[in-house]
């Protein structure tokens, strides 16, 4: 059905009334500004606030509305009249992917990279959206990664087996078995056809796109179907050289600075973790923790490293804010943070001690430290 509107000035008016109601007051706001999340203790519901306080989204959302701050595009879950809709809002306010939120452990996804997954009920195949709520990579994998340098791993023809025995008991967790891995872009084309990092951990940052396999120990690289070499840092390797050739030979009470936090963190049994200036801290315990560094050099040390991201309730702040996304989760593809684990035998009991080490921009940082064996 077409309308014809004769007098302008009535034209003007109509067209502002409709757009004020098919777009909520909120999309007028700049996108680029920044929106936190804010909780209305009477109605137990989520809302948003612009950085000048002002409401910008009412305290309407529930449940699967994770997000810490509001970038572009976010999974939100509301209730009218005892009906549940749960969907993907954008900052312009559009509603998309109704009911195909992609949901892991319980949890939506959060966005990346300006970027967030959808799931098809349906099929059970999963996709990606960009930030105003485009498919750009359809629903056509049985699963597949967050964006990380603009890169997605993606699985296909794969088979899904349940732990328990039957989707419907239990947890609910299942594993995928066997299946085609595939490294693509955001336009979905695909770079590297048999992409299967398998136990590496890769730094997806550190793309370089090489004529031939690197040789770096420290770098592992897969042939793409341009047959050009996508390589990549292993973390492990990485920080494993760092540790060995640059931090533990000849640790001076300088370089240990140079190395650590501003901040370090360690743990008292009486209180707790607690916050103090590195010079502080390390000025008053450096020998003890040059002896135990010391230690990891012996041929027969005992000690592992475990990598894992950052845990958003102890490092605290502003100054870790940049290591974790809007939904407060860490981003341990970019920023993972290695824990040095050396064991000790105290009586017949096992005691160890812990180093930490975050990834930051400007290299390794000693964060925190937790000492048992002196005790």
């Amino acid at each position: 059905m077409i309308y014809t509107l004769v007098n302008y000035k009535w034209n003007s008016l109509i067209v502002c009334f409709l757009l004020l109601q098919i777009f909520p007051s909120y999309a007028q706001t700049s996108n680029n500004s920044k929106w936190t999340a804010f909780w209305n203790e009477e109605t137990e519901l989520l809302g948003f606030k612009n950085e000048k306080g002002e409401v910008v989204i009412e305290a309407e959302f529930m449940g699967l509305t994770v997000a810490q701050s509001f970038e572009d595009i976010i999974a939100v879950m509301e209730e009218n009249n005892g009906e549940y809709k749960s969907y993907y809002l954008t900052k312009s306010g559009k509603k998309v992917g109704q009911d195909s939120l992609y949901i892991w452990d319980n949890a939506a996804d959060c966005e990346s990279e300006g970027f967030i997954r959808f799931r098809d009920k349906k099929t059970d195949k999963a996709g990606l959206l960009d930030k105003q709520g485009n498919v750009v990579i359809p629903a056509i994998y049985n699963e597949l990664s967050r964006v990380h340098n603009g890169l997605v791993w993606t699985l296909q023809d794969a088979e899904k087996k349940y732990w328990d025995g039957h989707k419907e008991s239990g947890c609910n967790h299942y594993t995928w078995i066997g299946g085609k891995e595939q490294l693509v872009n955001t336009q979905n084309e695909v770079l590297v056809e048999d992409f299967k990092p398998g136990d590496l951990i890769l730094d997806y940052y550190s793309l370089s796109i090489e004529q031939q396999l690197s040789t770096d120990p420290t770098k592992f690289s897969f042939k793409g179907l341009n047959d050009e070499y996508y390589t990549f840092t292993d973390h492990e390797k990485a920080f494993e050289h760092y540790l060995n050739k640059e931090f533990l030979p000849t640790l001076t009470l300088d370089k240990l600075l140079t190395f650590t936090s501003d901040t370090i963190t360690y743990w008292e049994e009486s209180t707790g973790w607690i916050a103090e200036s590195k010079v502080d801290f390390i000025n008053r315990n450096f020998v003890i923790i040059q002896e135990l560094l010391a230690t990891v050099e012996n041929k027969n040390a005992s000690f592992f490293i475990s990598i894992e991201g950052l845990n958003p309730y102890i490092y605290e702040g502003a100054d870790y804010a940049p290591y974790f996304n809007n939904c407060g989760e860490a981003i341990i593809e970019k920023y993972p943070v290695f824990t040095l684990i050396i064991n000790h035998k105290k009586d017949t009991n096992l005691v160890q001690d812990y180093f930490e080490f975050l990834k930051t921009e400007t290299g390794y940082h000693l964060i925190g430290i937790s000492i048992k064996s002196r005790r």
